[in-house]
């Protein structure tokens, strides 16, 4: 159907009929995971939220805590689809990962942490207490918290991928696990502290923090990747859980393979609706047990996945 104000076709028109384009494939290549499922998803989860705040917390970073006046299942890792209700532009709703969340009575408080990176995200951060916004969601698939409970667990982010990863250290403490957090910056901001990283040591303990600063401004000198690594020469037994730029993930993949290692992680993709329809996010992976190639979407059945079914050397 053409999109509303595109001029209509003609029958006195002679441009040929445009031809859709084919995406070659191997033969054992499967197209899209689910996709017999994917006319038959119901999407029920649009709410209205009223923000509580929305302040800067350092030079890069926002926190926006909002009132959902209904009560939501919420697992670690998961996200939202965001849009302000008194503007169409951009069309596009912006994806945030949940960063807290906390029962109330008349409700839920949840809360985000977010960079400003584009139009989105600017219009975003100049939405004040009162105001309201649109939510889609709980959307994704989250972190598992019942993987190999004997392991430690070991937190892995850098840069903006440390929210996703707050729920799921609640959870696992929460448990009974041993749980450190390695966290990758840069350089220190301004501030001279993230005060995402104040939380986490007030659910784990500061001794179970590790700031790694590329240019030893802070903590570990290094990317936060070598400082896992120092970690794991003493440790015996552990399950890897990370979010963060793609590189970081992939060499997460790459230690978790070399010592055999169990590791999860959360993909960063652009996405346009969020629940699978537009097919914007999906990325190749491959079965652990066959090694089948398939797409899978990141909305959906992502962001989380197995570190070794994601073929890297594709993102």
């Amino acid at each position: 159907m053409p999109i509303s104000g595109s001029p209509q076709p003609t029958a006195s028109s002679t441009q040929p009929p445009r031809r859709r384009r084919r995406i070659r494939r191997s033969h054992n290549e499967t197209p899209f995971a689910d996709a017999s499922r994917m006319t038959t998803r119901t999407v029920t989860r649009d709410h209205r939220v009223r923000i509580l705040s929305n302040r800067r917390e350092t030079h890069t970073y926002w926190r926006l805590r909002v009132h959902l006046a209904d009560s939501i299942a919420i697992r670690p890792g998961q996200f939202v689809m965001v849009r302000t209700r008194d503007q169409w532009e951009p069309l596009w709703r912006r994806a945030l990962v949940i960063y807290r969340a906390e029962e109330r009575a008349d409700g839920m408080e949840l809360e985000f942490l977010y960079k400003v990176l584009g139009r989105g995200t600017a219009l975003l951060s100049r939405q004040r207490p009162g105001d309201e916004l649109e939510m889609l969601g709980p959307l994704g698939n989250g972190f598992p918290t019942d993987a190999d409970s004997k392991a430690e667990a070991l937190l892995i982010s850098g840069g903006i991928g440390l929210p996703a990863l707050y729920l799921l250290a609640e959870a696992l403490a929460r448990n009974g696990r041993t749980v450190r957090l390695f966290h990758g910056e840069p350089t220190v901001e301004p501030e001279g502290s993230l005060p995402a990283l104040d939380d986490f040591a007030r659910v784990l303990g500061p001794e179970a923090i590790t700031l790694a600063t590329e240019d030893g401004s802070k903590g570990f000198h290094g990317v936060v990747t070598e400082a896992v690594e120092v970690h794991l020469e003493r440790a015996r037994r552990a399950i890897l859980y990370a979010c963060g730029p793609t590189p970081m993930l992939r060499r997460v993949a790459e230690i978790a393979a070399r010592r055999g290692l169990p590791a999860y992680v959360s993909l960063e993709a652009r996405m346009a609706c969020g629940f699978g329809v537009c097919l914007g996010c999906a990325v190749k992976t491959q079965s652990a047990s066959d090694r089948t190639p398939r797409y899978r979407r990141v909305c959906v059945e992502g962001p989380v996945f197995r570190a070794q079914e994601v073929v890297w050397d594709e993102l």
